[in-house]
């Protein structure tokens, strides 16, 4: 009996480059998971390879103007020109694109992972010659029999507003992620309870009113707490809010009880998460919300706006301020940090909630996902 020939998917990974942030981290979960896959319905092949893009540095971090250019210059080429050919070389059956946007052409069916709606909404953030191209494009793929993947159900109903599109699908992503706990021996960072929040300094994570708030909460509460910022700043200029965030710690005199931590390392980073009061993620803007689980698996309470998608991913295991004021956000801080019940309650849902987003449920729904679209 003839053994059953294997479908090949073709994975474009080449924005790795570039990517910092959401698309980054799916990414890089993506490949996580295909490197345990062990069924025999596909054959994934990844372009570029990982040890390529793990030893490029020339695009990472805060670049030069030239540099962002030679970057597009490449992205494009590649998108429009390689990414085609590879498809014919490899004769794949799915071409598949974690970062939006797909080829207008190729064998094989076309697959964009849309993560958001950004583009679309915050318009004012993107140099807008860029942004009409990058959308014409994305919507000349579409057109042309892309189908579409979202992280969320939130993000599906975003961009289907935009997207003249029949062909979007909710695949909600997940991660490989264990409970942990301090060690018996191990000092925390910091003197002092804090709050943590994690994840570049742009406009979007809405950092300037956490600031805000977080100065409320110390008149009400006192001054025995800290707030730990840790990241960089945004990678682009227009997207970047360190400065304004800055200037708010500034205004309330908080020099010393906010800590800009920077880039840390894992081992570093993992200290902060298992010693913090609590996760805040004030962000008015995701497609699905990674630092949520990630928060859980440490089994931290997690503190958010009325964000579709951070509440969708969420679930009853987060608490939820009424609006993006200041003064709401800051009672719920204040909420959980009087009441030990409520603290334990949302641990043990965050939990719970950590099990629905497992890196094996997401590949498995990615690889059923393909297994329909190819015997369409």
């Amino acid at each position: 009996m003839n053994k059953k020939k294997k479908k090949v998917v073709l994975v474009d990974i080449f924005f790795q480059h570039l990517a910092q942030t959401g698309i980054k981290t799916y990414t890089d979960n993506l490949l996580t998971q295909i490197e345990k896959y062990e069924g025999d319905s596909f054959t994934f092949i990844i372009t570029p390879s990982k040890e390529s893009i793990n030893t490029s540095k020339m695009f990472k971090g805060k670049t030069a103007r030239w540099k962002n250019l030679w970057f597009q210059w490449r992205y494009f080429t590649h998108k429009l020109f390689i990414l085609p050919l590879l498809s014919i070389w490899y004769k794949a059956d799915i071409v598949f694109s974690p970062d939006i946007l797909s080829p207008i052409w190729s064998i094989g069916k076309r697959v964009s992972v849309i993560h958001d709606a950004f583009f679309w909404e915050t318009p004012e953030h993107y140099n807008k010659f860029w942004r009409k191209f990058y959308l014409f494009l994305l919507q000349t793929s579409v057109n042309l029999g892309t189908e579409v993947i979202t992280v969320s159900h939130y993000a599906k109903a975003s961009v289907a507003k935009y997207l003249s599109t029949s062909f979007i699908t909710a695949i909600p992503t997940g991660l490989d992620l264990k409970i942990k706990r301090p060690d018996e021996n191990e000092q925390p960072p910091l003197p002092k309870p804090y709050f943590l929040h994690v994840g570049v300094v742009e406009k979007r994570k809405n950092l300037k009113m956490l600031i805000e708030a977080f100065a409320v909460f110390l008149a009400s509460k006192g001054s025995d707490y800290l707030l730990v910022l840790v990241g960089q700043r945004g990678p682009r200029e227009a997207l970047d809010d360190f400065d304004g965030v800055l200037s708010m710690v500034k205004k309330y005199q908080l020099e010393n009880k906010v800590i800009f931590t920077g880039y840390l390392s894992r081992e570093e980073l993992t200290s902060y998460y298992k010693f913090a009061m609590a996760y805040v993620f004030p962000s008015t803007n995701e497609g699905f919300g990674l630092p949520v689980l990630e928060a859980f698996s440490y089994g931290l309470p997690v503190l958010i706006g009325p964000q579709g998608a951070l509440q969708e991913v969420g679930g009853d295991a987060v608490l939820v301020s009424e609006s993006f004021d200041a003064k709401d956000f800051a009672n719920i801080m204040l909420r959980i940090s009087k009441d030990p019940q409520l603290y334990g309650s949302l641990q043990q849902l965050g939990y719970r909630r950590l099990s629905l987003f497992t890196g094996q449920k997401f590949l498995l729904s990615l690889t059923d996902y393909f297994n329909r679209i190819s015997n369409e």
